[in-house]
């Protein structure tokens, strides 16, 4: 079986990496998975093309609203988020599903970080944003502050929220004091230059920190703030949305268990 991800920029994706890994710890044979650098114009040419070439892909930035059009048949949650990160085939059909989601609800369920009656800041306004955003609201967050550099993508987030049934949320000003929990969704820290300023946010000792950069153990996040007791990276969560993509094309349940901190070492030990 052959599957790939699919995105622009790709360079930096460790999904090869992880995903021989899983094959391997699941004992998974005769499958591939490769990165395909796609420029925005070319996303029909693939379809109508390339697509048959694999059993299943992943999705990411920026095609996770633009493969709509291709799929006859889209899982609730994904209609629900508005985006796609893995196709698959079944039954002649071609089917979107979102597995981020599963990974955020898994990396905060590992870590033991609880969401329940809390106050929450997101960073960034993107798809990864609204993912988090949904989690956060099905988890009992309390309170929820976007908070991104363009105005009208975070009003967006705020007016999704509100769709769902969710009121208190709002923008960053500087009147905040204190989160309970702080998420970076923005892609600043993965590249040299990146500057942390747009990371001035009141954060306390207690404050759980969450990074869904998984390129680096410490992130340019999760440095800012030396004093924070709880520091997570996205490295759980792309083990785990890798592992619930494998488990749609393959149609079977696998269970890491334990293997997960094998797994993650494994992938640290990669450099990007």
């Amino acid at each position: 079986m052959k599957f790939a991800v699919i995105g622009n920029p790709i360079e930096k994706s460790l999904s090869p990496e992880l995903h021989e890994i899983l094959y391997e710890k699941l004992n998974i044979l005769n499958c591939s998975f490769e990165k395909i650098h796609i420029e925005n114009d070319e996303l029909d040419n693939f379809f109508n093309n390339d697509f048959d070439l694999f059993n299943g892909i992943n999705v990411t930035i920026p095609f996770k609203s633009a493969v709509v059009k291709f799929l006859d048949f889209i899982d609730d949650e994904a209609k629900i988020l508005g985006n796609i990160n893995c196709i698959s085939k079944s039954n002649n059909m071609i089917c979107g599903f979102n597995t981020d989601k599963y990974g955020f609800d898994m990396l905060l369920n590992k870590n033991g970080i609880s969401i329940q009656g809390s106050s929450c800041i997101v960073l960034g306004a993107g798809s990864s944003a609204k993912t988090v955003v949904k989690s956060l609201i099905d988890q009992g967050a309390n309170k929820i502050v976007i908070k991104n550099r363009s105005i009208d993508n975070a009003r967006d987030l705020l007016h999704f929220a509100h769709n769902l049934g969710f009121k208190n949320i709002e923008l960053f000003n500087s009147d905040f004091s204190n989160f309970d929990v702080a998420i970076n969704t923005t892609p600043i820290g993965m590249y040299k230059d990146d500057k942390d300023n747009f990371f001035d946010i009141p954060v306390g000792r207690n404050t759980s920190l969450i990074d869904l950069i998984y390129t680096s153990k410490e992130t340019l996040f999760l440095k800012k703030f030396d004093k924070s007791s709880q520091k997570v990276n996205g490295l759980d969560m792309f083990i785990f949305q890798a592992l619930k993509s494998i488990e749609i094309w393959r149609e079977t349940n696998y269970n890491l268990g334990s293997q997960i901190e094998s797994v993650k070492k494994q992938l640290e030990k990669i450099k990007c």
